[in-house]
């Protein structure tokens, strides 16, 4: 499976380098904007064929070692070979997703590295992404969307970014714009829902305008670092935070690139579902399928992070088209 292959292997490089890092690296601020004007930062700058958009924000993708410059926490994205490394993700959500315009900028993402630091330190780090994420989002909204409803889509940290947009403010005109924001693979805590109950408010069914969160196990043994202490999620087989155990008919298929067609294909993955603390357990799935030893600590065996974005393919975008009807009316 491609998708399984591209995660592994750059999980793969990540960790060898993670594993051998040193200690020099610094928290000093970086204080560069990105021209978002400028072509070069995005991936895609979409098209206006389709009725609504896609901003989408890939998750951490980052393996360059950083030799010349090892006090840098961030992707330096004016670097061809480091956008080339979110392309390959990129491309495979363009192509699931191509049934809307589909708008992708890369950012200073942090490098996997920042996720082993104390909070504070990650905290102040992840204001630069955030930063790079919110810039192209509102040059988006300026130049590009021409009022056409829009989705926000995520994995991981690309998820953290967005929930970061969506806490720094989308405007009134923005914000009736937005038909959902899929935050796949990242939590949100009872403080922030607290804090920012409107601009945070979790959809509860399968029509609902507003906030997507959804994690995957097995078994319950496996709920890492990303989703503990999620009160968010919901069972995307169902769109609820109903607990009770979903027959595997519910579950649409993940998505799958397919080499001879060079595309995005809907394949079956039966697998019945229940929500536990707000993380879908899937107890028929392989817990090996996307096991990575080096991140055991973070991601036990049997936690499906690297696989969310694509093991609910069918259901994602089916939802799209439903919350999409249901904005429309």
């Amino acid at each position: 499976m491609k998708n399984l292959r591209l995660f592994a292997s750059c999980l793969a490089v990540l960790a060898t380098f993670c594993l051998s890092c040193s200690e020099k690296k610094t928290t000093e601020t970086v204080i560069t904007s990105i021209d978002y004007s400028d072509s070069t930062y995005w991936y895609s700058c979409g098209d206006t064929t389709q009725a609504a958009d896609v901003f989408y924000v890939y998750p951490t993708v980052s393996t360059l070692s950083f030799a010349d410059n090892d006090s840098s926490w961030f992707a330096d994205i004016s670097l061809a070979e480091v956008r080339e490394e979110a392309n390959g993700n990129q491309r495979f959500n363009k192509m699931l997703y191509g049934e809307y315009n589909f708008y992708a900028p890369y950012y200073r993402q942090m490098i996997f590295e920042a996720y082993s630091q104390p909070a504070p330190v990650l905290d102040s780090l992840a204001q630069i992404a955030a930063k790079d994420v919110n810039d192209a989002f509102q040059y988006y909204m300026a130049h590009f969307n021409h009022g056409r409803p829009f989705f926000l889509m995520g994995h991981s940290q690309g998820s953290q970014m967005l929930i970061a947009l969506l806490k720094q403010g989308l405007t009134e005109e923005q914000r009736k714009l937005m038909v959902a924001a899929y935050c796949i693979g990242y939590h949100v805590d009872a403080e922030e829902l607290a804090t920012y109950p409107e601009v945070l408010q979790p959809a509860t069914d399968s029509t609902m305008r507003g906030l997507v969160v959804f994690n995957s196990v097995t078994d319950t043994a496996a709920i890492g670092m990303v989703s503990r202490g999620d009160v968010a999620g919901v069972n995307p087989t169902t769109w609820t935070m109903a607990t009770d155990t979903v027959p595997a008919e519910f579950h649409l298929g993940m998505a799958k690139y397919n080499d001879a067609r060079d595309s995005v294909l809907i394949v079956p993955c039966p697998t019945k579902t229940y929500l536990y603390h707000h993380t879908t357990v899937c107890p028929d799935l392989d817990p090996e399928m996307v096991f990575i030893p080096a991140y055991e600590d973070k991601f036990p065996k049997g936690n499906l992070h690297f696989a969310d974005s694509w093991l609910y393919g069918g259901n994602v975008v089916e939802n799209m088209r439903c919350r999409l009807r249901n904005y429309k009316n």
